[in-house]
């Protein structure tokens, strides 16, 4: 496994996996916006041999990282490629003295749950209606 700093060639799997992972998925407008404007914003890949596998855009701002956004290509998951894109992003988070990381994750996602809540994240609040659907987000923390 590889992992490589996103560019803007790299948008057209990563959209592919956006559609197949989030009800609501990005757009490339939204992708780009974070690889060119969001200063705070680092956008990952995961490539296994030459197939990007997994994704992430993490928003690092003083001492804390934000988890904005990470994706696994729902084919190949339960291989480890979400805790290994995880181990990733909280050593990149260190490197730039990011003392813990956020994230939040639809109540729904019993997935994503389980493996935050196996790599140490906690729970610490619930956003009511969070998303655009109505369904509440679950709010969780890290100390790195």
């Amino acid at each position: 496994m590889i992992f490589k700093e996103m560019k803007d060639t790299d948008l057209v799997r990563v959209l592919e996996l956006e559609q197949a992972c989030f009800k609501q998925p990005w757009l490339e407008k939204d992708c780009l916006y974070e690889l060119n404007e969001n200063p705070f914003s680092h956008g990952w890949i995961l490539l296994d041999e030459d197939t990007i596998v997994g994704y992430a855009f993490l928003w690092e701002t003083f001492e804390m990282a934000q988890l904005a956004r990470i994706g696994v290509d729902p084919n190949l998951r339960k291989r480890g490629y979400g805790k290994e894109l995880m181990m990733y992003l909280f050593d990149r988070a260190r490197e730039v003295a990011c003392e813990y990381m956020t994230l939040e994750v639809r109540a729904s996602n019993e997935a994503a749950l389980n493996l935050y809540q196996k790599m140490g994240f906690i729970q610490v609040n619930v956003s009511k209606s969070y998303y655009p659907d109505g369904e509440d987000a679950i709010v969780m923390t890290l100390a790195l």
